[in-house]
């Protein structure tokens, strides 16, 4: 390999538009020399500077291009110099691909970052990297030295890394290096054309470790000092989405990572933040919160959506029966999904169905789906108060009476008992010892939601609220109304019995009950 250092190009040569035209007039010569002894000092004076260099090879800094030729991009350097940079620099090579972004011809006005990379003739060559194809090993150790970036394509991933060709040397760039996080996926960077900082050059380029992380690191630094006039509370940006955590989702503003809450992701509940992004997707929040010391942006996706309790508040109205989902259980009550983004919440008190209730899960299941009572609405705190206790208040008949027997259907099988709608519309209990079934038995598997059930009723409280039913006292209250009726049939004796022989074996048989 050719260790030579690459020779600097050749000087550009800038037309200087100010500069007057020739002429074949020759300068008066009848000038006194004081006067043209003290112009010159003036000139000199005007212009500021000694002769001499005055930019270091290797030196960064920043300067406004002023124009771009076929060749060369001039650019101002804050002086009366000019700096050039060759044009090739912001054009990829043919059949070479590159994903940062330097391929882009700056335009005139744009400043731009650059190195010095000569100063020959009074001319100040720059240039933005070391490309490989104009670099050699003495050129890389000044790039090393002087902290110029150099352009290297990852040809494979090794362990630990990723290995880098720049100028024909092999380089290595740790995993960690290679990006501003760390990779999930090193074989993704394999083909693709970087810029680099050489961090070590070790055994004259073959040792040689490169760093993409800090010049992505800087140009993060720079980004995010631009962010400051547009990233303020209330402005509606777009960023890609980093990483998602189990209590929100980063998004890289471009330069700057902001954190959207899990709660400001939607009006709906949002169960994990994965349900809603993704890593990789582009989203449009809004800022909720800026804190520059701490570097702190907070984001809001549903803050660019229509709140729902703008319409809900009108909607919903105190006395209005509406269909909901039973969304989740909590041991004071269950909450009722009305709507997107509209909770509701069913009280514990207001969910027996005639009877007390330990737990919401006795009567409601999760993904359920309930009719329930508006009790009020609370625009100001966003909390709609409901209930399911009209199901009992709007019965299809009376209360009934103790000791009738009905034909009713299972309605639910729970721990405690069977829950058994009867024809008036109520529900009742059939608690597991008046089932009449062995003690153990498991209900569930004997009787299901639908099947009828006749029972007798043993009690009515608090206004139907409470209703006590049973299964296993049904044949003995159609025993004691047979026996009544038996005994009403039979004309009276001088002995004083009124019972048959049937009549005395229901009366014996009760007895012994």
């Amino acid at each position: 390999m050719d260790e030579r250092t690459t020779p600097a190009p050749e000087p550009p040569v800038s037309p200087d538009p100010s500069a007057p035209a020739a002429t074949s007039e020759s300068p008066k010569s009848d000038a006194p020399e004081a006067e043209t002894t003290q112009a010159f000092a003036e000139l000199l004076a005007t212009s500021g500077e000694q002769p001499g260099p005055r930019w270091k090879r290797g030196e960064k800094i920043q300067a406004v291009v002023v124009r771009v030729t076929e060749e060369w991009v001039f650019v101002s350097l804050g002086t009366k110099e000019e700096g050039a940079i060759r044009r090739a620099e912001f054009t990829a090579a043919e059949g070479e691909a590159t994903t940062e972004g330097s391929a882009r011809l700056p335009a005139e006005g744009e400043t731009i970052e650059a190195y010095v990379l000569s100063t020959q003739g009074g001319e100040v060559v720059l240039t933005t990297k070391l490309a490989r194809r104009d670099s050699s090993k003495a050129a890389l150790e000044e790039a090393w030295r002087s902290g110029i970036p150099v352009e290297g394509r990852v040809t494979q991933a090794v362990k630990g890394g990723l290995e880098v060709r720049v100028s024909g040397l092999r380089a290595f760039c740790p995993l960690s290096q290679i990006d501003v996080r760390w990779p999930k996926q090193p074989e993704a960077y394999v083909g693709q054309t970087y810029t680099f900082r050489i961090l070590e050059f070790k055994e004259k380029g073959r040792n040689v470790i490169v760093s993409r992380r800090a010049l992505l690191e800087e140009e993060r630094a720079r980004q995010r000092e631009g962010l400051r006039e547009s990233v303020v509370p209330g402005a509606v940006l777009s960023g890609l989405v980093r990483s998602i955590q189990s209590f929100g989702a980063f998004v890289d503003l471009g330069g700057l990572d902001a954190l959207i809450p899990v709660s400001e992701m939607s009006w709906q509940r949002v169960g994990s933040p994965a349900e809603v992004l993704s890593e990789g997707q582009t989203v449009t929040a809004k800022v909720l919160t800026v804190d520059w010391e701490k570097d702190r942006v907070s984001l809001s996706l549903k803050a660019l959506e229509e709140d729902p309790w703008a319409a809900a508040a009108r909607k919903f109205e105190v006395g209005q029966r509406v269909t909901g989902t039973v969304a989740r259980l909590a041991p004071f009550g269950a909450f009722v999904t009305l709507e997107p983004g509209i909770d509701g919440l069913v009280h514990i008190s207001a969910l027996g169905a005639g009877r007390r209730v330990g737990h919401p899960k006795e009567v409601l299941q999760p993904g359920e789906t309930v009719e329930v009572e508006v009790l009020g609405v609370d625009r100001e705190n966003r909390k709609i108060s409901l209930s399911m206790g009209f199901r009992h208040a709007d019965s299809v008949g009376s209360l009934p009476r103790s000791g009738e027997i009905l034909g009713g259907v299972v309605e639910r099988v729970m721990e405690f008992g069977v829950l058994v709608k009867i024809p008036s519309g109520h529900t009742g209990l059939v608690p597991n010892v008046e089932m009449g079934t062995p003690r153990g038995t498991d209900h569930a598997k004997s009787f299901k939601p639908g099947d009828p059930m006749e029972v007798v009723v043993l009690g009515v409280e608090e206004g139907g609220r409470k209703i006590r039913l049973s299964r296993r006292g049904v044949v003995r209250k159609r025993e004691e109304d047979d026996l009544k009726e038996y005994s009403a049939s039979q004309p009276e004796n001088q002995g004083g019995s009124t019972f048959g022989t049937l009549g005395d074996l229901l009366k014996a048989k009760l007895g012994n009950r």
